[in-house]
């Protein structure tokens, strides 16, 4: 690739200006040469050489790395929502260590608990990797003041699984308010973006419905952040996730009300469905071996415009289009309309003002304290609970 080898020439050059600096750095920084991980590589080397070798003439190599790489993805149609902006990347590298903390503390058999089912004769159930008390209190005492999206989502989830609601408002609270306006940090961070579809679903689940405007924002950040997410990220499963989860809220009551009037979310949904099975080799596995088989669930929709198989005809009879035509439109289609909140969002109409965050808090405080069991059902759906 043309970028590869304009990266690779760049390199050649600062390590040929001073070879000692560049080993120094390979040596600090080794994670920002592996495979998946070279979005690091810019914001790693930029601090580096800035506030610690203070090489005028690598800096200068630096920023014009930077400037092609921003222009380089600027060139790309719906760059904002296809395309990382690696001159914009963050060296957010920390956020492995809390990952590999909370994987080595989670047991190593799930719990599994039964989720209310849209079926008559078929239940779910979910997988929950528990975290012994005393380790999950020490995780989070160690990374509660670290302000970043995905560990302050992933902090508040623990706590929602938990059923302890309110525990977890801060620390989304603490997120939102860091996602809420454009351009933010996070929107060229793996990570970031991962954090902020976490942070917006949780929220879309706690938020009652009747609260229409709010709710709208909510789903239209939601949508945009999964969006790019499935874009862009390198990693399988968070891909994976993202396609389940905005299948998830295609399927939204509300959808219709706040996607473009002319577009039917459950074609939306058959697309994504087909690609949380097939957008990656590690998420085929998954969802055949979890037993979902998404692409099972997206061709059932097809074929009965229902979760459930039935007598009539579906979208077989209805569309025109073929199923691999409507999941290839459908599939193009989710970023226009992740474009289209996008740029509401920065004119202002679609944004979550600081006025609408301080009102969102206050009712979802409210819905914990004396709705706490219609909360609950929203955001975990379990059968029984202890």
């Amino acid at each position: 690739m043309e970028e590869n080898y304009y990266i690779k020439t760049l390199l050649e050059k600062i390590e040929s200006a001073d070879p000692k600096s560049f080993s120094q750095f390979a040596h600090e920084h080794p994670i920002c040469f592996q495979e998946k991980k070279g979005n690091w590589l810019f914001p790693m080397m930029f601090d580096f050489y800035v506030n610690k070798i203070h090489n005028e003439y690598i800096i200068s190599l630096l920023k014009e790395l930077g400037l092609y790489l921003h222009n380089k993805c600027k060139n790309y149609e719906m760059s904002e929502i296809t395309m990382i902006d690696r001159s914009l990347c963050i060296d957010d590298s920390f956020v492995d260590n809390y990952v590999l903390k909370v994987q080595n503390a989670q047991n190593d058999k799930p719990k599994f608990k039964d989720l209310n089912s849209p079926w008559r004769t078929r239940g779910i159930s979910l997988a929950l990797y528990e975290i012994p008390t005393f380790v999950l209190n020490s995780i989070i005492f160690e990374f509660k003041d670290t302000e970043h999206p995905y560990i302050l989502a992933d902090i508040a989830g623990m706590y929602m699984y938990g059923q302890k609601f309110e525990e977890g408002l801060n620390y989304l609270y603490r997120s939102i308010n860091q996602l809420a306006m454009f351009p933010n940090r996070y929107w060229n961070s793996d990570y970031g973006l991962a954090g902020a579809a976490n942070t917006f679903r949780l929220l879309l689940l706690m938020c009652p419905k009747n609260h229409m405007e709010l709710y709208r924002k909510i789903y239209s950040y939601d949508y945009l952040y999964l969006t790019k997410l499935a874009c862009t990220t390198n990693d399988e499963i968070f891909q994976q996730e993202a396609y389940v989860n905005r299948a998830s809220i295609a399927m939204d009551s509300m959808a219709r009300y706040i996607i473009p009037i002319n577009i039917n979310p459950d074609l939306l949904y058959i697309s994504d469905m087909y690609y949380a099975h097939y957008c990656n080799e590690l998420a085929t596995q998954i969802s055949i071996s979890s037993g979902w088989k998404y692409n099972m669930k997206s061709l059932t929709y097809y074929q009965h415009a229902s979760i459930r198989p039935n007598d009539t005809g579906g979208y077989v009879d209805i569309e025109e289009k073929t199923y691999n035509e409507i999941v290839s439109a459908k599939h193009e289609q989710a970023k226009s309309i992740a474009l289209l909140f996008y740029t509401g969002i920065c004119a202002e109409d679609g944004k979550l003002t600081s006025r609408n965050i301080e009102s969102l808090f206050k009712i979802l405080q409210y819905e914990c304290r004396y709705n706490y069991k219609e909360t609950r059902k929203r955001v975990l759906n379990f059968k029984s609970y202890k």
